[in-house]
């Protein structure tokens, strides 16, 4: 496991990788759609900002499996406790405030979907590796002259990029959802 300190800059690293990997793969879909040139070098640099930011998320996830997932995520009474710890703050600050404070949420819907966030990034992970693969499979493809300007190969490029864009948006999206619920 990593120290808190590292963590978090891992994460930080990992989430700047994730953006751009988000921005060069749409970019890559876009380029590929109008058909432009240097098509192959976005495919590759988004290989390369995936790849990066698989492995430094894998390096991170010991200790979110253990700091996140199971002390918080995936323990409802860690999970009852940080909600109560948050309503009495927000009584607090509204009675300082002369406001009234809003309802609290019910704690089985908030362990529920604290559990939720955990299942969804295991989506997340499945959802990446295959966008990876997709990834690395339509950079070759692209390398390969013939198949780069075949007509009828395009269907499968573009299907390819699509999917590597669709992934690393899920990935990001789902990924500031966890980190909203509980970060490294």
């Amino acid at each position: 496991m990593l120290t808190d300190s590292a963590a978090r800059w891992l994460l930080v690293l990992h989430t700047a990788l994730g953006v751009a990997a988000v921005g060069a793969s749409t970019h890559l879909l876009l380029w590929l759609w109008r058909r432009k040139p240097r098509a192959l070098r976005f495919a590759w640099l988004v290989v390369a900002l995936m790849a990066a930011a698989f492995v430094a998320g894998n390096a991170m996830y010991p200790t979110y499996k253990v700091e996140v997932r199971a002390a918080y995520l995936e323990s409802p009474g860690a999970v009852t406790a940080a909600a109560a710890a948050h309503q009495h703050d927000i009584e607090r600050v509204a009675a300082r405030e002369g406001a009234r404070p809003a309802e609290a949420t019910p704690s089985m819907d908030i362990v529920r979907r604290a559990a939720q966030a955990a299942r969804w990034f295991d989506v997340k992970e499945t959802w990446v590796a295959l966008g990876l693969l997709c990834a690395a499979a339509l950079a070759w493809l692209l390398s390969i002259r013939e198949a780069a300007e075949s007509s009828s190969i395009r269907p499968v490029l573009l299907g390819l990029a699509a999917i590597v864009a669709g992934s690393t948006w899920l990935a990001a999206v789902v990924g500031v959802v966890v980190a909203s619920y509980r970060a490294v």
